[in-house]
């Protein structure tokens, strides 16, 4: 989970992981959920806990990550529990596209160019500048 979030943590958006599907919706009014990434592991019933979600929350987007104990994951079934935007990817470049075509359709905004939190004095920068290389 954390390396899917810091692969996905490069775009503009903000990642947070939960170990239940359950956990992204119990503060609704501190934290928005747009998306959620399900990484479904072998030998255990987490795709049962979704089937717990409120109906409000089952209009959540949901991309299941398929791996090496989960290869393949039926997803009629999913939607006719209630919840109609599902998807599966493959890897995670596919999940990123995926949520990028989801949060993003117009593009990504540009990246706005963030000041060094301590400001530098101009003698400084000039110092650096000159500074051979």
């Amino acid at each position: 989970r954390i390396q899917l979030a810091k692969f996905l943590s490069e775009e503009v958006f903000t990642i947070m992981t939960f170990v239940s599907p359950n956990d992204c919706f119990k503060k609704p009014d501190l934290i928005t959920c747009n998306l959620m990434v399900f990484v479904p592991r072998k030998e255990k019933n987490e795709i049962k806990h979704l089937m717990n979600m409120k109906k409000k929350f089952r209009k959540t987007p949901l991309v299941f990550l398929l791996n090496d104990d989960f290869p393949d994951i039926n997803l009629t079934e999913i939607k006719e529990n209630g919840f109609p935007n599902v998807y599966k990817a493959p890897n995670k470049e596919k999940v990123r596209e995926i949520m990028l075509g989801l949060l993003a359709e117009e593009g990504l905004p540009p990246r706005t160019e963030v000041p060094h939190p301590v400001p530098i004095s101009k003698e400084v920068q000039k110092a650096l500048s000159e500074r051979p290389a």
